[in-house]
């Protein structure tokens, strides 16, 4: 059975033409990926654990907001990672997408606009899995 989380995901990718798209945990367990190639999601999850951890150090240190978007842009590749705070749970989830990197700022903000459907058509599903 196709959960809605990868339902969500499978639009994501088809919408924004993304290589792999997955919610995880903040701890980098996978819940729910689609991808169009080999790419390891559960690499991806790992990574955006560490990313996160490693701007949450930083947000603590500079004693930043909280942490929304990570965004890692490579020649031709990139990450972005969001951060979905569940306040219901006092629990954190993470987006992520693998992309190339978009060819004008109107693309990029396109992504995000992205994003932003992806979390708020699964937050109840966020919320139901704190709940298990």
């Amino acid at each position: 059975m196709v959960s809605r989380l990868e339902l969500v995901l499978k639009e994501l990718n088809e919408n924004g033409n993304f290589k792999a798209s997955l919610f995880s945990t903040a701890t980098g367990l996978v819940l729910a990926s689609q991808k169009v190639d080999d790419t390891d999601e559960k690499a991806i999850a790992a990574m955006s654990s560490l990313l996160s951890d490693a701007a949450d150090k930083a947000r603590e240190e500079l004693n930043l907001s909280t942490l929304d978007t990570v965004k890692i842009k490579f020649r031709e590749d990139l990450i972005i990672m969001r951060n979905i705070i569940i306040p219901e749970g006092d629990t954190s989830f993470c987006l992520a997408i693998l992309t190339k990197v978009p060819d004008s700022d109107d693309v990029e903000h396109y992504y995000d606009q992205l994003l932003d459907w992806a979390i708020k058509n699964c937050k109840e599903d966020l919320i139901k899995i704190i709940s298990i």
